[in-house]
């Protein structure tokens, strides 16, 4: 398995000097498992990965959307794959209560929000809905889509090769007090829903040899209703977990490089003491498991 970051901001991208050594794209990682290629998120970081697809001749890519909020979504129109006649591009996402996935995408491709609409795409598109709790397979990969805490209708996800896993959950509010998953319906059990949306957390994180993770805040600044985590609580799942390695991202489009320098020293002897490997994701990292 390899994972290489293309986009490691949150909320809007950053091109400013202040975030040149970690980069200022919006989420996108791609991973590798046996030859078949998989994209995780269409932040403005999917522009260079599909670029360099398209330069390696991949032909079938498959997309694991975590969510569809802007920062997420907003560089899937310039996804080099779409001008690719006999390309397939298949994008997973959990369903949705009041609109399919195609039509989200449509959405944000419509006059006057873009010159060229989704019908104009020559790639082959197939729009895949989950439920919670699904497994699918993409070639040799097992994945799995447990939804999180966050608002809207969020997703996170665990790539098993057989040897190795990886673990994206991102966006969520891990260990906060508010229910923010839309859709639950009115009679929803905030308490019971809360705690299972953190096992789902648990279960998609446990023995992982990378868990990409949403630390958005610092404790001092967190705030309830933007359904964002800190590290503090990404340490303590990785520990309750077994997961051996933790990837701090959806760094806040402000921290400039020097902060983040300054997060993973502040954080370091905690993961230290649980055995547990810190980094901060940074664009064109690539990792080889």
């Amino acid at each position: 398995m390899k994972i290489l970051f293309w986009g490691v901001r949150g909320s809007f991208p950053v091109a400013e000097a202040h975030a040149a050594g970690y980069g200022g794209n919006t989420p996108c990682l791609e991973v590798e498992v046996a030859g078949r290629t998989i994209l995780i998120d269409a932040g403005t970081g999917i522009r260079g990965a599909g670029q360099a697809l398209a330069d390696r001749g991949v032909e079938q890519v498959d997309l694991l959307l975590s969510h569809a909020h802007w920062d997420h979504i907003q560089g899937f129109p310039y996804l080099p794959q779409l001008d690719q006649e006999g390309v397939s591009v298949r994008i997973h996402s959990l369903r949705h209560p009041n609109q399919t996935l195609n039509e989200i995408f449509a959405g944000q491709q419509q006059p006057p929000f873009s010159s060229r609409s989704l019908k104009d795409v020559r790639a082959h598109l197939e729009f895949v809905e989950h439920e919670d709790d699904d497994c699918f397979e993409i070639g040799a990969a097992q994945v799995t889509c447990r939804r999180l805490n966050h608002p809207g209708v969020a997703a996170g996800y665990r790539v098993d090769s057989g040897d190795h896993v990886l673990a994206y959950i991102c966006d969520t509010d891990l260990d906060g007090a508010v229910l923010h998953a839309d859709g639950l319906g009115e009679d929803a059990d905030e308490t019971k829903w809360l705690q299972k949306l953190r096992q789902n957390a648990r279960d998609l994180g446990h023995s992982a040899d990378l868990l990409v993770c949403d630390t958005f805040f610092l404790p001092e600044e967190y705030e309830p209703l933007w359904g964002h985590s800190c590290p503090d609580e990404f340490l303590r799942l990785a520990a309750e977990v077994d997961a051996s390695g933790v990837w701090l991202f959806h760094h806040r489009p402000g921290r400039a490089d020097s902060d983040m320098d300054g997060i993973v020293e502040r954080y370091r002897p905690a993961a230290v003491s649980e055995g547990i490997q810190l980094h901060a994701a940074r664009e064109g990292v690539e990792i080889s498991l």
